[in-house]
């Protein structure tokens, strides 16, 4: 779950006064997102150059005891016989407001990054796209830049032996006609979000290593709303002879830790899926507010899942947990783990992507897997770690 805030508005891509980063300001909902916490995005053309940018390293005090944190926690087993299947977030694809360039103002995964996470053991991938990039107006056809981008990813994800998650990085909304619109809304209506959806899968229908996202983080729909358009969407994708597996998310942002109390695990007993091939996608985080916007890990915050967990091992459904992540404060260094560790234990969890994934996030960003040297990352080290 991400910090709350208002309607998602249109993301405005600027240069900065060097010329050489291109910085990303939005407002409403979407500030309040890890994405908007960039603080540079470099351009294609100076990507480079990033690479002599100074990062904030954590003080001598705090990277010692992450370290000690790290090796006082219990150390994960040699070999496992869990199913969980670990993956990443490589972001770049939801970034740059609604428009752009592919290169310029956004991206989607690199063959390098994808080779990388899949030889140190993940197994899925999950791909943040907007939907008003792929579609640009309603009920059209799909760009094509943007379909033979994803097309190419999935391909060389698959080859790579990743099953791909499609995900759609909007929050239960989207632009149109330059304005703000909630799916379910009668600017947005429900068929569209299915005719979207549709026409993403006419290249993946007979994939079963493409997975639907269906919705990033829907959050101003109240529960039987988003319930009755989950529940209507499912249903009509699945008119359409589409088999891949559906990751259906709650709305309030679909934590992982207020799924019962929110209100969403009283809606989800009662969702069908025709194709009976779904998981129920929740995120979480682990500061004060599970918003994903601190550094710091609350203690005992690695229990935050238990009531999810209980209940979904009580009616025996799937849980995918598409964002979680901590940073190198060394609190996480204990709570992460303990939060591995429960998600590699229960029978309800059917995998996990690691936020923090995407070359484009900024060196001292507190969730970054990715790494300027050879050292993991903080993030990727916990990871790494504590592998099902």
């Amino acid at each position: 779950m991400k910090k709350m805030g208002g309607g998602v508005a249109a993301a405005v891509v600027a240069l900065a006064a060097t010329g050489v980063l291109a910085a990303v300001t939005l407002s409403g909902a979407e500030a309040d997102t890890p994405e908007a916490r960039v603080i540079t995005i470099p351009s294609s053309a100076n990507a480079a150059l990033i690479a002599g940018s100074s990062a904030t390293a954590p003080t001598t005090t705090a990277a010692q005891a992450f370290t000690a944190a790290v090796a006082a926690a219990p150390a994960a087993t040699a070999s496992s016989t869990s199913k969980v299947l670990p993956g990443i977030n490589i972001s770049g694809g939801e970034f740059g407001g609604t428009g752009g360039k592919l290169g310029s103002n956004y991206i989607y995964p690199s063959t390098a990054e994808m080779r990388s996470y899949a030889a140190q053991g993940f197994k899925l991938l999950r791909v943040p796209f907007r939907w008003e990039r792929l579609q640009p107006n309603l009920y059209g056809p799909l760009s094509e830049v943007d379909r033979k981008a994803l097309k190419s990813v999935v391909t060389q994800a698959n080859a790579l032996g990743l099953t791909v998650i499609l995900d759609m990085h909007n929050y239960g909304a989207r632009q149109v006609k330059g304005s703000a619109a909630l799916v379910g809304s009668g600017t947005l209506a429900t068929t569209a979000l299915t005719n979207a959806w549709v026409k993403i899968m006419e290249d993946y229908r007979s994939n079963p290593k493409v997975w639907i996202g269906l919705m990033n983080e829907p959050n101003r729909q109240n529960v039987a709303q988003w319930w009755a358009i989950a529940g209507q969407v499912t249903k009509d994708i699945r008119a359409q002879k589409i088999s891949n597996k559906l990751l259906i998310p709650g709305t309030a942002w679909t934590g992982a830790h207020n799924w019962v109390s929110s209100g969403n695990a009283a809606q989800a007993v009662k969702f069908v899926d025709p194709g009976k091939n779904y998981a129920f996608e929740v995120h979480q985080y682990l500061d004060a507010w599970s918003t994903g916007t601190t550094d710091k890990c609350e203690a005992k915050a690695g229990q935050r899942v238990n009531a999810v967990l209980t209940w979904a091992e009580k009616y025996k459904v799937k849980l995918f947990f598409g964002e979680i992540a901590a940073s190198g404060q060394s609190q996480c260094a204990k709570e992460y783990p303990d939060m591995l560790r429960r998600l590699k234990t229960s029978s309800a969890v059917l995998g996990w992507t690691a936020w923090g994934g995407g070359a484009w996030w900024a060196y001292d960003y507190m969730f970054r897997l990715q790494s300027r040297t050879t050292a993991p990352t903080a993030h990727m080290k916990l990871l790494l770690a504590n592998m099902p």
